[in-house]
């Protein structure tokens, strides 16, 4: 089964209180409020679900090509990244998958869904769950899909792009899917900036950078080649009319916002943590990403602080669930700086 973090609307409904009374730290969306302009074109839009959306999203596509200058048949458009990840074990015709764990559950789910043995590769908590290229390559035999989440969810380890291409270039017999749904909220240079190997799959979230989860827009890159198959067995008008709408908008509008949503994380990452290490019997991972990993020393796991900080009305992930991971983690994404210090002050009475 999947294992996620938010699912606010079911846990306000739990709580008997609004969504908007609670704090949500546990899923990993931008700490800002909508992108400026989006909700008056959707508002726009509305009268457009009156009639079927376009089949494969080709304008959509177009653009999101033309913004990476990538061909229109390198790029398929979805109902959110989890398509991709469940679609591309089914049509893979290797022998075994690789997953860099810890890592997002649904990479497992999806290979065990496909019937495709998956081997994990654990990063070792003492070096911070480091990826280590050279001793994942000791791993390859060849023919093998390889799960990578860059930075990492849940740890915020990032491998620099360029270390990264490099290394898949260099092992043409082994196909990686590279999930780069956090890597907007750093300034690290994405894969899509580069030219396309034959074993490369990329991934692209719309949800998070933008904040927009419930409206299920993800985008997968690859070679032409690589996608043909996907593209025949896809079903038609797979991504509503207002999610095309929205990805058409905030393709073309929405870099300054992304920059502010950078120098925010930059900004608030650094005292959040500064102060967040200063709490008794809390070990901070260090990381890159929107979210911070945390490592309790003291009595009180994971659990039992998921349901204290929900007497808050705060909502946190309990990292037990994540292979290679124990009941002593749990994972925080930032919000508002107010929030953000309420989170912290709470924190500091129960531990």
């Amino acid at each position: 089964m999947s294992v996620h973090g938010g699912n606010i609307v079911a846990m306000a409904r739990a709580l008997g209180c609004e969504v908007k009374d609670l704090i949500d730290m546990s899923s990993n969306l931008t700490p800002l409020a909508m992108v400026p302009g989006l909700r008056e074109v959707l508002v726009q839009g509305i009268e457009e679900i009156a009639f079927l959306p376009e089949t494969e999203s080709e304008n959509l596509r177009q653009i999101f090509a033309r913004k990476f200058n990538l061909q229109e048949e390198e790029v398929l458009v979805g109902n959110g990244t989890t398509e991709f990840i469940f679609a591309l074990p089914h049509l893979f015709a290797g022998s075994r998958a690789i997953i860099v764990n810890p890592t997002y559950s649904d990479y497992r789910v999806a290979c065990s869904w496909a019937k495709i043995p998956a081997m994990d590769f654990m990063l070792p908590p003492e070096q911070d769950f480091h990826l280590d290229l050279d001793r994942l390559a000791r791993e390859f035999q060849g023919g093998e899909l390889v799960f990578i989440c860059n930075p990492n969810n849940p740890t915020g380890a990032l491998t620099p792009s360029q270390e990264l291409y490099d290394f898949i270039l260099r092992h043409p017999a082994t196909s990686f899917l590279v999930d780069e749904s956090y890597l907007p909220f750093t300034r690290e240079k994405s894969l899509l900036h580069y030219d396309l190997p034959p074993n490369l799959f990329v991934l692209f979230s719309s949800s998070k950078i933008y904040g927009i989860p419930g409206l299920r827009l993800g985008f997968l890159v690859a070679r032409a080649a690589n996608l043909q198959a996907m593209t025949l067995q896809r079903k038609p008008w797979g991504v509503n009319r207002m999610a095309q709408i929205a990805g058409e908008y905030l393709l073309e509008h929405a870099d300054p916002y992304v920059e502010v949503v950078r120098q925010f994380i930059e900004r608030e990452r650094f005292l959040f943590v500064d102060l967040l290490q200063k709490i008794n019997n809390i070990r901070v991972i260090p990381g890159k990403a929107n979210f911070i990993l945390c490592y309790l020393q003291g009595e009180i796991l994971a659990a039992e602080l998921r349901e204290k900080m929900l007497d808050k009305k705060i909502m946190i992930r309990n990292c037990a669930s994540f292979d290679g991971l124990d009941e002593h983690y749990f994972r925080m994404s930032l919000k508002g700086r107010e929030e953000n210090i309420y989170c912290l002050k709470v924190l500091q009475e129960i531990l």
